[in-house]
């Protein structure tokens, strides 16, 4: 009894798959003739931004909240920076101290007392990098490693701050593809070239997000007017 009802259900299956068939049949090369058109469609078919200004599209996604644990001020020059940066230590009540990229632009700052260069490897430390670029669509930064930007500092401390300056803000994520697609032309593409778009999260567990799974917990973007 056990096989006929196992054998009516095998039949059932095979019937409905069969009934299900499509009875429009269509080559491959009308197959692909449709696939190329609805490509030609969407090739140039970007979202639409919070703004045409890729600067103003960019800070209005961050504080719209679209970009996971991470806030944005503008400065008017790099020497507002270390006030910035000051005000941003008052905000966590974290002691005056980072470690800022080892580049001339930083490191030449009136850093008004703030310790520069601590070890990134102690626990709720503050790192400071300079961006390549800005990507207003996803409202990521861009970092290239070099022997002046050692990718851990994106990555270990705890709080990070990234200065962007305005000139290198990108309206779309393509717009750098075609940059790094130069510089490789070039023979000059770093080991790494990171792009980094608010901290990391996980709900693997109860499926609450936390924040700051694979690096650090809060991101601020600093805005800065071109010298």
């Amino acid at each position: 009894m056990n096989n006929q009802k196992s054998d009516m259900s095998r039949a059932s299956i095979f019937s409905a798959i069969k009934n299900a068939t499509p009875t429009v049949t269509m080559d491959a090369e009308t197959i692909q003739q449709e696939a190329l058109e609805i490509l030609k469609e969407s090739e140039f078919a970007r979202p639409r931004l919070l703004s045409d200004d890729a600067t103003e599209a960019l800070v209005l996604r961050i504080e719209a909240g679209l970009v996971i644990g991470t806030s944005c001020e503008k400065i008017s020059t790099l020497d507002d920076l270390p006030a910035s940066v000051n005000q941003f230590l008052g905000k966590y009540s974290l002691p005056q101290e980072l470690k800022v990229q080892g580049i001339g632009r930083l490191q030449k700052l009136n850093w008004q007392g703030i310790s520069t260069d601590i070890d990134i490897q102690k626990d709720n430390t503050v790192g400071l990098c300079w961006a390549e670029y800005g990507i207003a669509e996803t409202g990521s930064f861009v970092v290239h490693s070099s022997p002046e930007m050692p990718i851990l500092l994106n990555f270990l401390p705890l709080y990070l701050i990234a200065v962007i300056p305005k000139s290198k803000i990108l309206h779309y994520m393509d717009d750098y593809a075609l940059i790094a697609n130069e510089i490789a032309k070039k023979g000059e593409t770093p080991r790494n070239m990171c792009l980094i778009s608010g901290v990391s999260g996980t709900t693997d567990i109860e499926g609450v997000l936390v924040q700051g799974a694979h690096g650090p917990e809060v991101l601020h973007i600093i805005l800065v007017e071109d010298q």
